[in-house]
Order: structure tokens, then C-alpha cells, then sequence
């Protein structure tokens, strides 16, 4: 993970003593006008200087930070960022400090960028009041944009938070279904009395009673119909491993093909994935990388003697893949092997040029 970038902005002497004691804690870009230029220490660390207008500075500068702090008062910063907002999952997270460091304010971006997290550290350095007004911290209920945040875990496109939100704010009750993924996430003692482990599951005076759900799945399907028209957060936790064998020189786009193909098929979330998976022999291929990457997904390699340790029925092995590599076989043992002792849920699909497995992970205790 990338290490976090943050800036701060100060328009008077003021708060710099603020600024020196943060120094001491964390590192940051400091950002000060022209006229403060002989008063900042060059110990003080990266510092540069704006001429003009500030909102030129933010304007320009505001989205290539993760946080920003601003030492000045709260309007004046509504007024600086109201310009360049984008939306909440792209925006920078933003702590706003008084000039005699009483108050840290979380103003911006506080569940998913983490603002309110970073606020609360820089209250703790300053020894400042931190002030959080998101509803979930404030009456002590999960902020379900959080949740899996520390796994990574995907929201779905086709679900939407703020209705649900309201129904946590409200206390109306929320089931969880679980299909797959590690089983310690943010707020699961919150659900624990009504987690369940698949739709079938859920006794029918409970699914009567839930308001809305929280779906945590690798599969990519419609809601059963004994859900009715109650609110659902899907969720995708990162649990599946595709295990690839391939010939030379195939192009990236054949890759992509067949993952579709075998996804849409199989009705599984692409969200989902976590890895891909294939045989040592491939590590210097530009076009396996290539396809990664255009996902942001890692790739592990297995010799032909560990993926000859996982046992398959006959129909699998390929003499031919097994003349080339010295492994039997290569999609459904890399999957399996990628899935750390997890299960074959897609076996192997082929196109021209690639064959392709796909392995889910057992859940993490």
C-alpha cells in the first residue's frame, strides 16, 4: 500500500507553533504565503511557498493530497474547497484547526478517506478536541461505508448507502448475509445476532422482521425474491484466485476475454478477485503483467513441482502442457494453490490461446 500523502496550509504566524508539533509526529507539505516566508525554521521540513491567492492553491493542489489541514476557520475553508468537490470517494479527507490549536475538525471525506481516523491522530498530537460529526460516531453505530474497508472489500455499483445509513441512524434492524471472506471485518459484533451464512439460511420471522441487509458475496446475482423490495448494500470481498495457463505471445485481450466469458457465465464478481495465478516459466511475460495491472491485481507464480503436489483426476493432466512446462497442469492447481487450501469453484475454461480456473478462499478466522 502506498504511503499516504499529506499537505498543510497556514495563513498566519499563528499556527505555526501548531504546525512544529506535527512536524515532530508526521510528515507533510507545508504550504505558506509569501509573506510568512522568514518565519518558518528550516528544520521545519518540506515547506513552499504560494504566491496569489489561495484558492489558486487549492484549486490546482487539492486532489493531489490524500489529507489536508487547514489552520483558519472552518467557513473560510468551506469557501476554499466548495469549488473543486468531486465526491466523497476521490475528494481528500480535510482536518480544520483553530489558530490556538483547541479544536481538530473533521470537515471532509471523514468515513471513506478516513478523515475522521486522521482527524482524531492529530487531535491526540495537539492534544486538541477533536470534533466528529458524522451520525454513526456520534450515536455509536457502524458507518457501513467502512465496512471490510481494512480487507478492501468492493461495494457494488448497483447499491447505494445513504438509505441505509438512515435505517442504522434510525435503529431499524439490518440483517448480514455471508457467503464468503474473512470472518473478523469492522462492526461484525454489531451484526452478530443476525449474520447468516447464506439466504436459506435466515428463519423466516427474521427476514420478515429485517428492514434491509448487508450482502457479502463473490457472486455476481439478483437478490432472491424472498428478499421483496428491502434495501440491500452488496458487498465483494476479495476471495477469488484465477488460475491462468496461456501460450506465447497471446495478447492482454484475449486474458480479458475469457475472464468475462467465464465470469458472466459463472455469475461471479470480478470485484472479487484477488489474485491471478499461474506457473513460474511465465514471470517475464509482458502481456500477463500488462492485464494485471490494468485491474490492479497481483500475480503469484507456482513451480511445476508445487503444482504437480495438487492432485487432479485424470481429464485435467495435458501431456502437452506437461512436455512445455513439466507441470500436469496448470489453471486449476495455480487457482487451488492461490486459494491457500480453498476450493475449485470454476474449472477449466478454454479459449484459443488461454485456459483459465478459478479457486475461492476459505474464510479467515
Amino acid at each position: 500500500m502506498r504511503n499516504e500523502t499529506w499537505a498543510a496550509v497556514l495563513i498566519s504566524r499563528a499556527g505555526l507553533r501548531l504546525i512544529e508539533r506535527l512536524r515532530a509526529h508526521k510528515v507533510f507539505d507545508l504550504w505558506i504565503p509569501d509573506r510568512l516566508r522568514n518565519a518558518v525554521l528550516p528544520s521545519m521540513g518540506s515547506t513552499h511557498i504560494y504566491n496569489g491567492p489561495l484558492k489558486d492553491l487549492v484549486r490546482d493542489k487539492f486532489h493531489a493530497y490524500d489529507h489536508w489541514i487547514f489552520v483558519m476557520s472552518v467557513g473560510a475553508v468551506v469557501r476554499l474547497i466548495a469549488p473543486v468537490l468531486r465526491d466523497k470517494y476521490s475528494d481528500p479527507s480535510v482536518t480544520v484547526l483553530d489558530d490556538a490549536g483547541h479544536y481538530a475538525i473533521c470537515l471532509l471525506s471523514c468515513h471513506v478517506r478516513g478523515g475522521n481516523q486522521r482527524t482524531y491522530d492529530v487531535a491526540k498530537i495537539l492534544q486538541a478536541i477533536p470534533v466528529i460529526t458524522t451520525g454513526s460516531e456520534s450515536l455509536g453505530v457502524p458507518a457501513l461505508d467502512m465496512i471490510g474497508k481494512e480487507w478492501e472489500w468492493s461495494l457494488d455499483p448497483s447499491t447505494t448507502i445513504p438509505v441505509m445509513s438512515r435505517m442504522m441512524l434510525d435503529n431499524e434492524p439490518i440483517g448480514v448475509i455471508q457467503e464468503s471472506g474473512p470472518l473478523h471485518w469492522n462492526y461484525r459484533d454489531y451484526f452478530v445476532s443476525r449474520l447468516y451464512d447464506s439466504w436459506t439460511s435466515v428463519p423466516k420471522p427474521v427476514m420478515d422482521e429485517m428492514k434491509g441487509w448487508i450482502w457479502i458475496t463473490h457472486r455476481h446475482v439478483p437478490p432472491p425474491d424472498i428478499t421483496g423490495n428491502k434495501p440491500i448494500l452488496i458487498y465483494h470481498p476479495k476471495v477469488l484466485s484465477v488460475g491462468i495457463g496461456f501460450s506465447r505471445n497471446t495478447p492482454p485481450e484475449d486474458f480479458e476475454q475469457l475472464l468475462v466469458q467465464t465470469f458472466t457465465e459463472h455469475h461471479l464478481a470480478v470485484d472479487s478477485v484477488a489474485q491471478l495465478a499461474t506457473i513460474d516459466i511465465k514471470q517475464g511475460d509482458l502481456a500477463l503483467r500488462t492485464f494485471a495491472t490494468s485491474h490492479g491485481w497481483p500475480v503469484v507464480y507456482f513451480s511445476a513441482k508445487e503444482l504437480n503436489t495438487i492432485v487432479l483426476d485424470q481429464a485435467t493432466h495435458n501431456p502437452h502442457v506437461f512436455h512445455a512446462t513439466g507441470a500436469m497442469a496448470v489453471a486449476e492447481p495455480a487457482a487451488i494453490l492461490a486459494a491457500q487450501g480453498g476450493n475449485l469453484i470454476v474449472r477449466k475454461v478454454k479459449s484459443e490461446r488461454v485456459t483459465m480456473a478459478v479457486g475461492l478462499l476459505s474464510a479467515l478466522g
